[in-house]
């Protein structure tokens, strides 16, 4: 069931430990914590449609990339049995990404507007083909851990994953670092940012996944164990299944 494979998820999501001599924090990885964040904040799918009656007065519908969050960080989605392949385009984000898959799963009347605009027609050949719906996608992130010494003056708002530096995050009005104020003031911890990259994807199964691929793909099956994949070379990867 979906609430199964939510909790599975929330299980598995990757974490650091953080100790002191009092108490211990876990701090999630700020990769993951990016990923989350822009499947929250992205914006809704819109679909138009011609109202029968009315050839002049169309109407609108949405649907939404949170439909498609369940996220497995780190881990490959695919399956040799049952995995077939949607389409693939660049995204900049995981938002972008889900967005994609929930567009394509709803089928005719929606789509997206692609980051960068030469990846539009490659996204329109995606929703003209006819594939069947998107169930999973997979995100080959670009985004990379910052040395705390090359960011002397914190945090930026620079959201390009390809070349971005020193990346963070707004919380509570201020722009900071991805991980927690008390985790820093309590170790030995630095600010934690984000550097874009253009690093590819290794994987075990195939050649290596360009950065920002975005890689949609229908698995018709409700059991976890037959979306997800266990490798070890799929650290950069970011994968995501609709309810």
């Amino acid at each position: 069931s979906v609430a199964a494979i939510a909790a599975a998820l929330l299980a598995s999501s990757p974490t650091v430990q953080a100790e002191d001599l009092t108490s211990t924090v876990a701090i999630q990885d700020p990769r993951v914590m990016e990923c989350q964040l822009s499947i929250a904040t992205q914006e809704s799918v819109v679909g138009i449609f011609q109202n029968a009656s009315d050839e002049f007065d169309d109407y609108v519908e949405y649907a939404f990339p949170q439909q498609c969050e369940l996220l497995q960080p780190f881990k490959n989605i695919y399956n040799d049995d049952l995995s077939i392949g949607v389409g693939s385009f660049v995204a900049n984000s995981c938002g972008e990404c889900a967005s994609a898959c929930v567009a394509q799963r709803m089928g005719e009347g929606f789509t997206i507007t692609t980051a960068d605009p030469s990846q539009q027609p490659i996204f329109d050949a995606i929703m003209a083909s006819g594939a069947r719906p998107c169930t999973d996608w997979v995100w080959c992130d670009p985004w990379r851990p910052s040395d705390p010494e090359g960011c002397p003056y914190g945090a930026t708002e620079d959201t390009n994953p390809f070349t971005a530096k020193c990346r963070g995050r707004w919380r509570d009005g201020e722009l900071g670092s991805w991980n927690e104020e008390d985790w820093d003031e309590r170790s030995m911890g630095q600010p934690t940012y984000l550097d874009g990259s253009v690093e590819n994807c290794r994987v075990s199964n195939g050649p290596s996944i360009p950065a920002g691929t975005c890689t949609l793909l229908n698995i018709a099956s409700p059991k976890w164990q037959d979306h997800v994949k266990e490798d070890p070379n799929t650290r950069s990867l970011m994968s995501g299944m609709c309810d």
